[in-house]
């Protein structure tokens, strides 16, 4: 707010002691990052227990009618995707292997035992949308061969590299590449294997015939000209009860809002969330509360010259205003480097963008709107006689 036509009041306010100022901003900035990060790592989780179904190439999905989670899987048996070859608007189907719990891999470095998860299909059919899977099939089809995942943890798995040799579930293994997929809080790397050497590897899948192999996820391709969902509703009346057919956006969704709503990961985040909302708020409505008994006889002389108390109360809510963007700002930047550094550390994809910057800027612009209106009480409850009493 301007008062008369030269005097910008609450950016004098704010700006007139440097190191109140800069303590302000700080105080703000911290509450902003500490939304920016419990957000940011609820975000970067829930896109991590989702990063290897997002890259599935296909439009639909058969699971077992019991599954929850795919990081707990529950096979269904291969004649689901043999019969879902039959149904109308179905291009192909495939089976995707995968196991989590009882998959380790020993660090060559080291010679511990890891667990880490393992993806299986066959080369051929090109399930995930992963380029160097794709120019390198020639090479993981071969015989006791994986493709290893750049990103998974070195403290763990030591540097996978092409040529290096070591043991998944107790066979022998040659590493012939590497690829960029990510990690979960579930497992610290990723391996994929053809479905060949899936079955060496874990001859618990495999059963007396290909019919009864044990497999985790179908994909269903659709024709060209097919809805994914018809196709999902036909494969749903054609297929016995004991699988789901899901598009592959439904699924994305169904493990993201197991993670989110079910498991506790959201909720905690959640409540970081709120806790630095109310941290902010207390710190803002102490800077602003502080200023307001500060200069309570020049809001006095305003008064009494006939500034009502609606003039002065905007001066307080702008001067909040430009609290916020200003530590708001401090935040983001703050923020930006704290993602790139938990990146590097943890391998979890945090940035900035996928973080909803516009809604921390909403809620740092509440917290401080918020904690200047419930200050500003003492301001315009007050008569100019009792403040220079």
């Amino acid at each position: 707010m301007r008062l008369g036509r030269n005097i910008p009041l609450a950016w004098k306010n704010l700006t007139e002691h440097k190191l109140r100022l800069l303590a302000s901003v700080a105080g703000v900035a911290f509450a902003t990052t500490l939304m920016f990060m419990e957000n940011g790592f609820r975000k970067s989780i829930l896109d991590s227990m989702v990063n290897i179904i997002e890259r599935i190439d296909g439009q639909v999905v058969l699971v077992s009618r019991t599954l929850y989670t795919l990081s707990v899987p529950f096979p269904f048996p291969m004649e689901r995707v043999v019969q879902a070859r039959g149904v109308e608007g179905v291009a192909s189907a495939s089976p995707l292997y995968t196991v989590t719990r009882s998959s380790f891999w020993r660090n060559p470095e080291t010679g511990r035992e890891e667990r880490i998860c393992v993806v299986g299909y066959d080369p051929a059919d090109d399930l995930l949308d992963v380029p160097e899977l794709k120019e390198d099939r020639e090479l993981w089809s071969r015989p006791d061969t994986a493709m290893a995942d750049d990103l998974s943890r070195p403290a763990q798995f030591g540097e996978f590299r092409a040529g290096q040799v070591s043991e998944l579930a107790g066979k022998r293994f040659e590493v012939v590449g590497t690829f960029a997929l990510g990690i979960n809080v579930q497992t610290n790397g990723n391996l994929v294997v053809s479905d060949r050497n899936m079955m060496t590897a874990f001859p618990e899948l495999d059963g007396p015939s290909l019919m009864d192999r044990k497999v985790q996820v179908g994909v269903i391709r659709t024709a060209p000209d097919a809805d994914p969902r018809r196709v999902r509703d036909a494969l749903a009346e054609a297929l016995p009860p004991d699988v789901r057919a899901l598009t592959l956006d439904e699924f994305i969704a169904r493990e993201r809002d197991f993670w989110d709503k079910v498991a506790p990961i959201g909720t905690v985040f959640y409540i970081g969330v709120v806790m630095g909302f109310i941290v902010g708020s207390v710190i803002c409505y102490q800077v602003l509360y502080s200023d307001i008994s500060d200069r309570l006889p020049e809001f006095a002389t305003l008064k009494a010259i006939g500034y009502s108390n609606l003039a002065l109360y905007r001066v307080v809510l702008t001067q909040a205003l430009y609290l916020a963007l200003l530590g708001y700002a401090a935040g983001l930047i703050v923020s930006h480097f704290l993602f790139q550094w938990v990146n590097r550390m943890t391998g979890l994809p945090m940035d900035v963008p996928r973080n909803n910057p516009g809604v921390i800027l909403l809620l740092t612009v509440l917290m401080c709107l918020g904690s200047g209106a419930y200050a500003a009480r003492k301001l315009i409850s007050a008569d100019p006689a009792q403040l220079f009493a």
